[in-house]
């Protein structure tokens, strides 16, 4: 795969927390969630206005796109740089039928 060899030289340590869906509360009926938390390597571009639709109360510095070979999926976060994101809308991208690697916009937490 030359995305892995790109990822070793350029990619840089983020920390993505996967969201893990368990049983249904029988109280609340609510799933509960839990979260594993590793560190992965991954490519990190800011994103420009032109590229995404920038929603009430953000700007376009907050977002990011990274490329990660990890199954990141939409509500999992991503710390990079001390700045948590949430992972929005991922895509995978295939070469020759194998999977290449993954992207996804991510839309940094408000507190």
């Amino acid at each position: 795969m030359a995305f892995q060899r790109i990822l070793r030289r350029y990619g840089e340590d983020v920390t993505w927390r996967k969201r893990v869906e368990g049983a249904i509360d029988a109280e609340t009926g609510d799933r509960t969630i839990t979260w594993t938390t590793e560190t992965i390597k991954a490519l990190v571009q800011r994103v420009s206005a032109g590229e995404i639709l920038v929603e009430a109360g953000y700007t376009s510095e907050d977002y990011i796109r990274v490329f990660v070979t990890v199954d990141i999926q939409p509500e999992d976060k991503v710390t990079y740089r001390n700045v948590e994101y949430e992972v929005l809308v991922p895509e995978a991208l295939y070469l020759r039928g194998a999977l290449e690697y993954r992207t996804a916009l991510c839309r940094r937490l408000t507190v």
